[in-house]
């Protein structure tokens, strides 16, 4: 990486503060028990409530060991003996299904582990294996890593279980990095294979593709993609907008009092994205990115920023979001999101 390259997109993008800590903490915490199987509906084609109960399940599920998967899915009326569990260059999750429905469902960043893709002030947009539109490179990588390869031990699980379906409809889900993963998964999978996509759900999903993309997306799956943010979650205020990265599909926010709004589907603006991000940040916080910014531009006059340079600002970065962004455990899957649905997962 040279110097000037550094310099340029890391003041393009530290303006607008990007979390670089690990903030999925205590993601298999222990939760009351669900009670009974809900009514799913494998054929809905709007938002379902019980759907979003169920898929949030799944994506807080698979942060924890195959062996509990494997439980939760018997316990839903999903057929365990049909879970296949995939570990690949640190991207992991589940195919599972019934006779009626097939989920795709992937892990998030693992608890305790640094999320590296969201300290990235460089975030590449790369082309995918559809004509139209960019997307993020280090996502796009995850998700091939376990697309259309033979994992370890040869198996083939995606696409060949989705291209096998059946008549059962299609379901992609995940948290955090995971429902980043479960909207490319959508994109390659409706786009690229043919393959009908029933319902996406996410859950503190980061951006993942360019305006043309989103528009793409938008029109072909828009009103089955669900995108749910909890309140000061700051990973879906990533990638920044600025840096051509932009959501899609229906967005249903939860505000600190838990009360739940719904825009339809639709491509992110730039006068949405700036309201969605300065609600991230709490005063003081933005009083101390100032002040960072006006260090970095002092620096800019007399030299290129370096490597180095670049590392000390993201530790400065670091040490602004631990004391200035409030609820910053917005972002936790089964402590926020779960509540919010109503819904939590079975006692340990």
């Amino acid at each position: 990486m040279t110097e000037a390259r550094v310099s340029r997109s890391f003041c393009s993008s530290v303006m607008f503060l990007p979390l670089t800590r690990s903030i999925i903490e205590q993601q298999t915490q222990t939760a009351m028990p669900r009670g009974s199987v809900m009514t799913f509906d494998p054929h809905a084609s709007s938002f379902s409530l019980p759907n979003a109960q169920l898929l949030g399940q799944a994506a807080a599920i698979a942060y924890r060991p195959e062996a509990e998967c494997r439980t939760w899915a018997a316990a839903s009326g999903l057929d365990a003996a049909s879970l296949d569990f995939f570990d690949h260059r640190d991207t992991q999750g589940f195919v599972v299904q019934n006779d009626d429905a097939i989920l795709v469902v992937f892990r998030g960043t693992e608890p305790g582990r640094p999320m590296d893709w969201f300290v990235d002030f460089q975030a590449i947009h790369q082309s995918w294996d559809h004509k139209i539109g960019t997307v993020h490179g280090g996502f796009y990588d995850a998700l091939k890593a376990v697309w259309g390869v033979a994992l370890p031990g040869g198996q083939k699980i995606l696409p060949e279980r989705l291209r096998a379906r059946g008549k059962r409809t299609v379901w992609i889900t995940g948290h955090s990095l995971g429902g980043a993963l479960a909207e490319l998964c959508a994109a390659q999978a409706a786009l690229v294979e043919d393959i009908p996509v029933q319902g996406v759900y996410t859950f503190g999903q980061p951006r993942v593709g360019n305006n043309v993309f989103a528009k793409t997306m938008n029109d072909a799956l828009g009103s089955r993609i669900h995108r749910f943010v909890n309140d000061r979650d700051i990973v879906p205020r990533v990638p920044l907008f600025s840096m051509q990265f932009c959501h899609y599909g229906n967005l249903r926010f939860f505000d600190h009092k838990e009360v739940e709004s719904e825009t339809a589907a639709a491509v992110e603006t730039l006068a949405v994205a700036l309201k969605f991000f300065a609600g991230s940040f709490s005063v003081a916080m933005l009083g101390q990115a100032a002040d960072l910014v006006k260090d970095l531009t002092s620096q800019l006059l007399h030299r290129e920023l370096t490597e180095q340079d670049e590392e000390a600002a993201k530790q400065r970065v670091r040490e602004i979001l631990k004391g200035g962004v409030e609820k910053i455990d917005d972002h936790n899957m089964v402590t926020h999101y779960l509540r919010r649905l109503r819904t939590s997962l079975p006692a340990r």
